[in-house]
């Protein structure tokens, strides 16, 4: 047994390590990108790296739609946004308060409408198949919107680099797929190893889990943040929120029309609305603080503690 816990836990240190290699690669292909298309870091953040990183959500909800498990399907989206910004962000202003010059107001706005959205559909109690196929559409549209404008705007700012477009954009996949494949391998080796030291199965599925399908978005943001990249990170996690909402829950009840009670996610919503408020305050005022970043992190230890005295009861 102790030598079985030892080797997980091996693979496990392994499997980070590669996650964050491989984003690291990730994120220098972007910026290269970024450089020869002609746009700033901020669009590839928010279309390329959001869709992509996002795709282990969309994978888990799609499933557990179709398996009639539409609650584990949105608590999914709900927990993972929550994730997003209050980890992702809380530890990069943690150990890197930064401020940035992008006016991200308008993608704030929309990450907030998202919210508001899965709010309304929570108290209508659930997502037919036209609402899913509209959800789908407004944000084709809206994506649509980011790269033409963003792009008229920004080449005006972003000198553009030379290169091969569709080979940096093939080494950006490339790359993509290695974090979602590594991802993929950590959260397994998280679970396993929390397996062998006893932590029970319900608490490894609302923590371990649930950070897992985010940590493609936390690390390649983190990592972007690191390389001075602020709008590429900022991007990654407004663009992945509203993915999770539009998107995945669009593709979930396009395909199979589900419903889920109010009763059930009402906190959960209460957790993310306060979080996306303050999230959208500090794209107001261009800046994150290392209080802020107590705060986020803050804020998540609450939701953890109340999911735990919810299953005590």
């Amino acid at each position: 047994m102790a030598l079985e816990i030892i080797l997980n836990f091996g693979l496990l240190i392994a499997s980070i390590a590669a996650l964050v290699l491989i984003a690291d690669k990730l994120i220098n292909h972007s910026i290269k990108l970024a450089k020869i298309v002609g746009v700033s870091g901020t669009v590839i953040g928010l279309t390329l790296l959001a869709y992509g990183t996002s795709l282990p959500e969309l994978a888990v909800s799609t499933i557990a739609s179709f398996q009639s498990h539409s609650e584990l399907s949105v608590s999914n989206i709900i927990g993972s946004n929550i994730y997003n910004i209050a980890i992702t962000m809380g530890v990069v202003a943690l150990f890197l308060p930064f401020a940035w010059k992008e006016n991200l107001r308008r993608e704030g706005l929309f990450m907030v409408a998202s919210t508001l959205v899965l709010i309304a559909l929570a108290f209508i109690g659930g997502i037919s198949s036209m609402v899913g196929i509209i959800m789908v559409l407004i944000l084709a549209l809206h994506t649509y919107y980011v790269i033409k404008i963003e792009k008229r705007s920004s080449c005006e700012k972003v000198k553009k680099g030379k290169g091969s477009a569709k080979k940096e954009f093939l080494w950006c996949c490339l790359f993509l797929a290695g974090v979602l494949v590594a991802g993929n391998f950590t959260v397994h080796y998280a679970i396993q190893s929390a397996k062998l030291v006893g932590v029970s199965e319900w608490l490894i599925g609302s923590t371990i889990v649930a950070a897992g399908t985010s940590m493609p978005e936390t690390v390649v943001s983190v990592i972007a943040a690191r390389k001075k990249q602020m709008g590429m990170s900022l991007g990654n996690i407004i663009g992945s929120n509203y993915f999770n909402v539009f998107w995945i829950l669009g593709i979930s009840a396009a395909l199979k029309p589900f419903s889920f009670s109010i009763q059930a996610v009402w906190a959960d919503l209460v957790f993310l609305s306060l979080i996306t408020a303050l999230f959208f305050m500090a794209l107001l005022k261009k800046s994150i603080s290392r209080y802020e970043g107590f705060a986020y992190i803050g804020i998540y230890v609450l939701f953890v503690f109340y999911l735990l005295k919810i299953l005590a009861f």
